[in-house]
């Protein structure tokens, strides 16, 4: 049997999913899902998906609006990081406010800057969105101490792979980009969505391994997540200048994928 347990201080190790609830429907459930069950195979955490979906279901139905945490733990930690044997996986849910800012950010763009914490390489455990990512705690700190709204990420070859807590895109002439996490950061669900539609679109989103400098071509920015959705770059700022773009096309885009991202809702009554 799987358990629901609030006892923190026992997680353990273990993966999670913030998901973004309206009016009683899910949006891109799932796909949350999916990678839920994907990364829990590479944490060897025995899930059964009958029982996640049907844990999820219970829960949702408890709450119509808001911000849905699922947190997916191993039990209780053992000695020298070996887990229990007997463990089974515990499902934790909390519920929060949807940021805001994001609203904000939506229509008016955002300013970044490049952060100086760069993210190890470790393709095991590459594109999960696990509980012992250290380097995202040190991130937000800086990022705190900025005058900057967000930074982005690169690994230590200095290749770009994602935001503080979100994915990028960027456009080049009649092309759209967006990093590789093969090798470190977090395939997020929204980047999943936006790279089906491009795809739908008959314009592939190339996936790639670039340095910071390739944004001083692009025409055109943005970061998502599965809360905020597409939030415009308006500025990028670098060591010796200020990269600005027009958030006009995004802001298109965001209009542009709304109906297909409305069909991705899943409603629990």
């Amino acid at each position: 049997m799987f358990t629901i347990n609030d006892r923190a201080a026992n997680y353990g190790d273990g993966i999670f999913t913030t998901m973004l609830v309206e009016n009683g429907a899910v949006a891109l459930f799932e796909r949350h899902l999916s990678r839920l069950i994907s990364d829990s195979s590479k944490l060897r955490l025995e899930l059964n998906e009958s029982v996640l979906r049907a844990t999820m279901t219970n829960e949702i139905q408890s709450n119509r609006n808001g911000v849905l945490k699922l947190l997916v733990s191993s039990g209780e930690g053992g000695r020298g990081y070996l887990r229990n044997t007997h463990n089974k996986p515990g499902f934790h849910f909390s519920w929060h406010r949807i940021p805001e800012i994001y609203s904000n950010w939506q229509h008016h763009g955002i300013r970044i800057g490049v952060s100086e914490v760069h993210l190890a390489s470790q393709p095991l455990l590459a594109g999960s969105k696990h509980l012992n990512r250290l380097e995202q705690v040190l991130i937000k700190q800086s990022l705190a101490e900025s005058d900057l709204d967000d930074v982005i990420v690169c690994d230590y070859t200095g290749n770009v792979i994602e935001m503080s807590a979100a994915n990028l895109f960027w456009r080049v002439d009649d092309n759209w980009f967006t990093p590789s996490v093969e090798q470190a950061g977090v395939a997020g669900v929204m980047r999943s969505f936006m790279l089906d539609y491009f795809s739908r679109q008959g314009n592939n989103a190339i996936i790639c391994a670039s340095p910071v400098s390739v944004l001083t071509n692009a025409t055109a920015v943005f970061m998502c997540n599965a809360l905020m959705k597409l939030v415009p770059i308006k500025s990028l700022r670098l060591k010796s200048a200020v990269k600005e773009y027009d958030c006009a096309e995004v802001i298109q885009l965001q209009h542009a994928i709304e109906s297909e991202f409305k069909d991705e809702y899943v409603s629990f009554g």
